[in-house]
């Protein structure tokens, strides 16, 4: 794959029918790959990848308790072109890179981690830097550089960890999170 950038915009459902079974839509042209769609469903909790020039793929929880994206932990069931991925997190870690988020899909190791404020980073414990992906506090839209060395699997993995929630990358974000949720909901989340 030769080194890309593009987009993806993030879509709140419109309809009613679709605001009952859908978080949040993800949506982007990239590249060669063409039209990428991913969809953070509530009923049932799944984020799933559609993209005719990358692999099928999927991230599930069977928490069926909890709202938004996607959690990550050891019940977390990601596939990718009908692998399932092993994750693990270190979320106890002090450190940007003990905190990031270990991925095993088939004979790749991957890690996906914070690398700057509002950067995060897929790296291959072989090849490096593969996916680097940039949100500005407040925007809709997310901005995408792939590395020629990466594949489509690597894409795809990428997009897909879109649907998680990675607010534990770091600790600053995991204890913002955690004031909000105890705001909103009441109850903190322990």
């Amino acid at each position: 794959m030769s080194a890309l950038t593009f987009d993806l915009v993030r879509r709140m459902p419109l309809r009613p029918s679709e605001q009952r079974t859908t978080f949040v839509v993800l949506t982007g042209t990239a590249g060669p790959s063409g039209e990428v769609t991913i969809t953070v469903g509530t009923v049932p909790r799944r984020a799933v990848l559609v993209a005719a020039g990358l692999p099928e793929g999927s991230i599930t929880h069977p928490d069926a308790t909890k709202q938004g994206l996607i959690a990550v932990d050891e019940r977390t069931e990601l596939t990718v072109g009908g692998v399932t991925a092993i994750l693990r997190q270190n979320r106890r870690s002090i450190g940007k890179k003990g905190r990031g988020i270990s991925i095993r899909l088939g004979e790749r190791d991957y890690t996906y981690l914070s690398v700057a404020p509002c950067e995060e980073e897929l790296r291959d414990s072989e090849r490096g830097a593969l996916v680097r992906q940039n949100s500005p506090l407040g925007s809709s839209k997310a901005g995408f550089a792939v590395q020629a060395v990466a594949d489509t699997t690597d894409l795809a993995l990428a997009l897909l960890l879109q649907g998680a929630d990675r607010t534990c990358l770091t600790i600053t974000q995991a204890a913002v999170s955690g004031v909000l949720s105890f705001l909103q909901s009441g109850k903190g989340d322990i």
